[in-house]
C-alpha cells in the first residue's frame, strides 16, 4: 500500500525520540550527564513533566533514585527518606511545583529540545527558547470544544488548528488558523493574545469573541460578542472593538473596515451547525464546502462574477448538492459534480 513506508519512517523517528530521551533520563538518574542535558531534564520537571505519563517503564529503583534527584534539586532535607521504592507520579510528590494541565506529547517536544540544544523557536517571536507549543486541531465538519489551563473556552470550527503556549494561565498567547469562538476568563495580569495571518493580534482581558482566519480565505473577521478586544497588527493598531463590532480585514489589499450592530447570532451561528452569509461570494462557499464537506469546488467562470446578493443561511444537515443548487440558483450559474470530493462550476 502506497504511503506505509511514511506511515513506519515516521513512527520509527518518534522510537528514535523517546529511545534517546530514556537514554538521557537515565544518564540523569547516575549522575553521569552533562550540564547541558542535566538543565533539558530540570527544565522538563519545572514544567510539570510526569513520569506516569511519559510512559518510561522506570523500575522502582531508579523512580526512588530519580525522586531523591528531584528533591535535592529543592534543597529539601528529606531526600535521604527515598530509600524505599515509591509507585508515586511525580507531580504528586513535589506538590510544590506548579503542573501545567495539558501536556499532550511532551515526550517528542522534549526530544525536540534535545535535538535542538534544548532550544525551540517560539511561534510568535521567532526568537530561540525552550518553548513548545501545544496544537488543538480539527478535521473537515469536526467542532471540537476545549478549556483551556487558565479556564477559557474555546469551541474550535471545522478544519482549523489552534496552537498555545504550554504554561497558558502564565503566557496566554495562541496562534489561530481557522475559525474559534472564545470565551476568555479575565485576568488582569495576563492578557489573553491571538495571533492570526498576515500578524493580526487580537488582545483581551476577558470576554467572548469569535476569529475568522483560514489561510485560504480573502478575508480576516474579528467580531465581538460582549467585552472589548484591541487589534492591532506590526505598525500600529487598528482599532478596538465592542460588544456587536467587527472587523474585515481584507489580506491581498492589506485594508479593513470596521461593522457596527452586527448581528452576532449570525457570526457565532455555526456553532449551532449553521452558516449565515450576505452577498455570498464563491471564495465563501469554497472554503464552506472544502471545511466542512471536504470537497474542492472550481470554476471555469470568473470568481468575482460569482456571488449572491442576498442573505443565505445553510445547515449542516444539507448536503453539498443542496447548497450548490441555492447557491447557483442566485448566481446564475451551474455546476456539476465531478467526483465525490470535487464539483465544478460553468
Amino acid at each position: 500500500m502506497r504511503g506505509a513506508p511514511g506511515i513506519a519512517a515516521n513512527k520509527e523517528s518518534i522510537m528514535h525520540t523517546e529511545q534517546r530521551f530514556r537514554e538521557l533520563l537515565d544518564r540523569y538518574i547516575a549522575g553521569n550527564c552533562t550540564p547541558q542535558e542535566r538543565a533539558i531534564i530540570e527544565e522538563w520537571f519545572e514544567k510539570g513533566g510526569d513520569v506516569s505519563k511519559a510512559d518510561l517503564h522506570l523500575s522502582p529503583d531508579d523512580t526512588s533514585r530519580l525522586l531523591a534527584n528531584i528533591h535535592h534539586l529543592q534543597d529539601e532535607p528529606s531526600v535521604h527518606r527515598m530509600a524505599e521504592p515509591r509507585k508515586l507520579p511525580l507531580l504528586r510528590a513535589l506538590p510544590r511545583w506548579r503542573s501545567v494541565a495539558v501536556w499532550a506529547g511532551i515526550l517528542l517536544a522534549v526530544g525536540l529540545g534535545i535535538r535542538h540544544a534544548g532550544k525551540i523557536r517560539d511561534v510568535f517571536s521567532g526568537s530561540e527558547s525552550p518553548v513548545v507549543f501545544l496544537a488543538l486541531v480539527t478535521g473537515k465538519g469536526e467542532i471540537k470544544q476545549v478549556t483551556l489551563p487558565d479556564g477559557s473556552v474555546v469551541l474550535l470550527n471545522a478544519n482549523s488548528k489552534l496552537d498555545y503556549h504550554p504554561d497558558f494561565a502564565g503566557h496566554r498567547q495562541l496562534r489561530l488558523s481557522g475559525e474559534a469562538l472564545f470565551t476568555v476568563t479575565r485576568d488582569e495580569a495576563h492578557p489573553f493574545t491571538v495571533l492570526t495571518g498576515d500578524s493580526l493580534t487580537t488582545t483581551v482581558l476577558g470576554t467572548a469573541f469569535n476569529i475568522n482566519s483560514y489561510d485560504k480565505g480573502e478575508d480576516i473577521r474579528i467580531s465581538v460578542v460582549s467585552g472589548k478586544v484591541a487589534v492591532s497588527k506590526p505598525g500600529g493598531a487598528l482599532g478596538t472593538l465592542t460588544r456587536a463590532q467587527a472587523i474585515r480585514y481584507h489580506k491581498a489589499g492589506k485594508n479593513f473596515a470596521v461593522s457596527h450592530n452586527v448581528a452576532t447570532e449570525n457570526i457565532t451561528s455555526w456553532s449551532r451547525g449553521e452558516w449565515e452569509y450576505e452577498n455570498l461570494r464563491f471564495s465563501d462557499l469554497a472554503l464552506l464546502l472544502e471545511n466542512q464537506y471536504g470537497i474542492t469546488l472550481t470554476s471555469r467562470l470568473g470568481q468575482k462574477e460569482l456571488q449572491t446578493n442576498v442573505s443565505i443561511n445553510f445547515s449542516r444537515k444539507q448536503p453539498a448538492n443542496e447548497i450548490m443548487e441555492v447557491f447557483c440558483g442566485f448566481a446564475g450559474c451551474r455546476f456539476r459534480v465531478l467526483s465525490a470530493t470535487a464539483i465544478e462550476i460553468y
